[in-house]
C-alpha cells in the first residue's frame, strides 16, 4: 500500500487531520525532526484504535506521538504514519481517590486537576513537561517522586489483541524506564491512586516546585528535558559542570548555562548537532570520572551509519551511536 492510498483512506473515515510530509520539529519540544511522511491527529480514543487496528492489519509502519518531549528526531524524519494522541486522549475523570486519564493530557493539567479535586501525590508533575503517556512510557519523576508511586492500572491497547488492563505491577517500572518501551504496547488510559489532601497547601507544593524548575532549568528555550539519565548515586549535570561544559556548542545545539544536563536548541540546531555533543559530553565524562552516561532523551529515526532511512531501520532507545564512551 502507497503513501496515496493511505492518505486516502484515512481522509475518507473523517477521523481528524490527516497531513503530508508534516515537519516534526513543529511537533516536539526541541524544534528539532525532518518530515513524517503521512501525520494524523483522530479526534477521540475510538477513531485512534480505528487507525492502529487497520494499520497492523495492513503492515503499515506508524509512531505514536504525545507532546513530543524527552525525544530527538532524526533530521530525515520519520518514514511512517505519526499519530498524534493530543486530541483524542484528553479525558478526565475523578471517583474517590482515584483519578482516570487519557495518555494525551498534559501532566501539568493533571497535577492541577489533582489539586482541584483535593487529591495528593501528583504534585511533581506539574513541573514535567509533556503528557501523561509519556510519562508512563519513562516512568518520569521528579523531586523524589515518580509515576509508578501513583499509577494504578494502564489501559493499553496491543497488537494482535486490542484493548486490555494492564496492572502497574505489569507494567515493569523502574527507574526512568518501563516495559513500553520495549513492547509495542501503546497507553490509551491510566488510573492513579492518590490521597486526600488541602487544596491550598498541595498548590503551594507545586508552586514551590514550578519556582524550582524556573530557576534551575532553561525554562523558555527549546529543549527536550534531562538529555543522560542521573547514575545513581551520582547526578549527571554536576558530572557534566565537573568537566565545564557549560556553554559548549556544536552548530546551534548548546549545553544550558543554567543546567549543564540541559541541551538547547539555539533556534537552528539539526539532531546530527545533538548528537554530536552528546557524545562530545559522554567522551569527556567517561575520561574523567570513568562513568558512561545513558542517554533520557530517546532517538526517534535510522540508525546512524546504516539503513536507508525506512521504517525497518528506525531504532529506539539510548540514542543513535551513542554506545561507546568515546569514538
Amino acid at each position: 500500500m502507497n503513501v496515496s492510498q493511505v492518505i486516502d483512506k484515512l481522509r475518507e473515515w473523517d477521523i481528524g487531520i490527516v497531513r503530508i510530509n508534516e515537519p516534526l520539529s513543529k511537533h516536539t519540544s526541541f524544534r528539532i525532526g525532518g518530515p513524517a511522511t503521512v501525520y494524523v491527529q483522530p479526534g477521540s480514543e475510538a477513531h485512534l484504535v480505528k487507525v492502529l487496528n487497520w494499520m497492523e492489519e495492513n503492515g503499515i509502519p506508524y509512531f505514536i506521538l504525545g507532546q513530543g518531549t524527552n525525544i530527538l528526531v532524526s533530521d530525515q524524519g520519520v518514514d511512517a504514519v505519526v499519530i498524534s494522541t493530543s486530541r483524542a486522549l484528553r479525558e478526565m475523570r475523578v471517583e474517590g481517590l482515584r483519578m482516570t486519564a487519557g495518555t494525551g493530557i498534559l501532566l501539568t493539567k493533571l497535577a492541577h486537576k489533582a489539586r482541584q479535586a483535593g487529591l495528593q501525590g501528583l504534585e511533581f508533575a506539574v513541573s514535567i513537561p509533556g503528557t501523561l503517556g509519556g510519562a508512563l512510557v519513562m516512568n518520569a519523576g521528579a523531586h523524589g517522586s515518580e509515576m509508578v508511586q501513583v499509577v494504578e492500572s494502564v489501559k493499553i491497547w496491543e497488537p494482535g489483541s486490542g484493548l486490555r488492563i494492564l496492572a502497574a505491577s505489569e507494567a515493569g517500572f523502574s527507574y526512568r524506564k518501563s516495559s513500553f518501551m520495549e513492547k509495542r504496547w501503546i497507553a490509551l488510559e491510566a488510573s492513579m491512586l492518590l490521597r486526600p489532601g488541602e487544596s491550598e497547601l498541595i498548590l503551594n507544593t507545586m508552586r514551590q516546585f514550578m519556582n524550582y524548575r524556573k530557576k534551575t532549568q532553561p525554562v523558555g528555550h527549546a529543549n527536550a528535558g534531562s538529555v543522560f539519565k542521573n547514575p545513581q548515586p551520582e547526578f549527571a549535570g554536576r558530572l557534566i559542570e565537573d568537566i565545564g561544559a557549560k556553554g559548549w556548542r556544536v552548530g546551534d545545539a548548546m549545553v544550558s548555562p543554567v543546567h549543564a544536563n540541559f541541551i538547547v536548541n539555539g533556534g537552528r540546531a539539526t539532531a546530527r548537532d545533538v548528537l554530536s555533543l552528546m557524545r562530545r559530553i559522554r567522551c569527556h565524562v567517561f575520561q574523567r570520572h570513568s562513568i558512561l552516561l545513558r542517554p533520557e532523551v530517546r532517538w526517534i529515526g535510522p540508525r546512524e551509519g546504516g539503513g536507508d532511512g525506512t521504517w525497518e531501520n528506525l531504532w529506539y532507545g539510548e540514542g543513535a551511536g551513542l554506545k561507546e564512551p568515546c569514538e
